[in-house]
């Protein structure tokens, strides 16, 4: 082997490692689930919604992959295991665990039955969305949860129906649902720090 090729050689694994540790780090974030301080970020006219920054990153990866193809770096088919790969070891949940999940904060705000502001002016004093809802009349933590856990079913069972999911995967998204529901109902931050303060 020559030198031109040893230099290659290594050129191709410095990149594919470079790519993948960019590739993981971003694939750990779009997993996330946003805690209630962020879905309030995400419903504030001029704030980024969670998931376009997700889809841009993925978009820029993609890119950066293309480049590297064209130049010959790496081949159509390496592209296609790496981005495959990426896939496979960040989705530890099932990839669409959001979209069943829903939107928390707004089905959240219904539940409570107070305007969407104060319960954003809530969440960022501090408090969860579980206290918020044990503090209203007639509301409790719990009955939020279960309310929460029935409009969840109702999207799989609807993904079920349309044979989009089989019923084994919904077993599984029910756990994985309920458990990322009560981790944002039941998730308080520390109050945002006020302009007096």
């Amino acid at each position: 082997m020559n030198a031109g090729a040893i230099l290659r050689s290594k050129t191709v694994a410095i990149v594919s490692a470079g790519v993948l540790g960019v590739g993981l780090l971003g694939g750990v974030a779009f997993a996330a689930i946003p805690t209630p301080a962020d879905a309030v970020a995400a419903t504030v006219p001029g704030t980024s919604v969670p998931t376009a920054t997700d889809e841009r990153a993925k978009a820029k990866l993609k890119a950066a992959l293309d480049a590297l193809v064209t130049k010959g770096v790496i081949t159509q088919a390496q592209e296609d295991a790496i981005i495959a790969a990426l896939g496979t070891a960040t989705q530890g949940d099932h990839p669409r665990l959001r979209e069943f999940v829903g939107d928390v904060l707004k089905e959240s705000v219904d539940y409570i039955g107070l305007p969407a502001e104060a319960v954003k002016q809530q969440v960022q004093a501090g408090k969860s969305l579980g206290q918020i809802a044990d503090q209203r009349p007639g509301k409790s933590r719990d009955g939020l949860v279960a309310d929460l856990d029935a409009t969840a079913d109702a999207r799989i069972k609807a993904a079920v129906d349309a044979g989009k999911i089989t019923a084994d995967q919904a077993e599984k998204l029910r756990t994985q649902v309920h458990a990322a529901i009560v981790k944002i109902v039941d998730h308080a931050g520390p109050p945002k720090p006020t302009a007096a303060g």
